[in-house]
């Protein structure tokens, strides 16, 4: 089965439920698990100073953040615990890991970890100031460094 497992990333946005029903298509293929990955990036909460930030974990940053933050982190719990349940209704076996990094590269770890024979993640284009100024994105990061196929779902305009 070419695509039997797959890793699916999510930041809960409008594109990453686009590239939900991609991972859902791939059913029709004989995928069997998908592996749903949240990376909460360490900037995105008011740390404080860590000598590695992008070592932390989940607990480490519960540990160290206001409340208001700590509602946000389990906002995304229930919304990771929420695609788990929309996947398994699909028939997939699934597992949802919540990490703490780089996204580009927690993407690319967990895809060697969990052994994925895909990765299905949704890449929004740039604009023409994004491209002169090299800014690069997470899809195309995961493209260069992933050792597996990688599924790009782009982003249409209306």
């Amino acid at each position: 089965m070419l695509f039997r497992k797959i890793l699916y990333p999510t930041d809960f946005s409008e594109l990453a439920e686009v590239s939900k029903e991609y991972v859902k298509k791939l059913k029709e293929a004989n995928a069997k698990e998908v592996v749903v990955l949240h990376v909460i990036h360490p900037l995105e909460f008011s740390l404080p100073q860590f000598d590695d930030p992008f070592a932390l974990d989940v607990a480490t940053i519960y540990a160290h953040i206001p409340e208001i933050e700590k509602a946000i982190l389990k906002k995304h719990e229930e919304m990771l615990k929420e695609t788990e349940k929309e996947l398994k209704g699909c028939g997939f076996s699934v597992k949802t890991i919540m990490t703490v990094g780089d996204p580009k590269s927690e993407i690319v770890r967990v895809a060697e970890e969990e052994k994925v024979n895909v990765i299905v993640i949704g890449y929004h284009g740039k604009g023409i100031i994004e491209r002169i100024l090299e800014m690069g994105s997470t899809a195309k990061a995961v493209i260069r460094d992933a050792k597996c196929p990688v599924l790009v779902v782009k982003k249409v305009e209306d």
